[in-house]
């Protein structure tokens, strides 16, 4: 399950990554060759990938229309995600970089079964800053 703006999706969360990025206010070698920095703020992105859905799962529809449109949040395509990690819950204002999605089985009914839907999710405001 996750929830983004608010609503939650059933759909599973097969997989979760988490990168934490380190933004610098400057990193430069000093003449001994040692790295002199002042770091400004961390930065939590994630990737998630969800079970095999059928195309039936309204969930599944639901959020990928939500995820590869223009958000109501803001002027791009940020949305609130909450998601539970092995840090705990976490929640932040992200916006989707990339989505991934396979198709797996077309039935003669025309119901399609799909995997590999992952998004990547680049935050917007760093987790900590200095």
């Amino acid at each position: 399950m996750i929830t983004v703006d608010g609503r939650n999706y059933n759909v599973d969360v097969t997989e979760l990554g988490l990168d934490v990025e380190f933004i610098y206010k400057f990193a430069e070698r000093t003449e001994n060759y040692e790295l002199a920095y002042e770091l400004g703020a961390v930065y939590y992105n994630q990737s998630l990938t969800f079970g095999v859905l059928g195309s039936g799962n309204a969930d599944f529809r639901d959020l990928f229309a939500l995820l590869s449109t223009k958000s109501s949040i803001d002027s791009g395509t940020g949305h609130n995600v909450s998601v539970w990690t092995p840090l705990g819950k976490m929640t932040f204002l992200m916006y989707p970089d990339k989505l991934t999605l396979k198709l797996i089985l077309l039935d003669k009914n025309q119901e399609s079964w799909w995997s590999g839907f992952t998004v990547k999710f680049i935050a917007v405001k760093p987790a900590e800053r200095w």
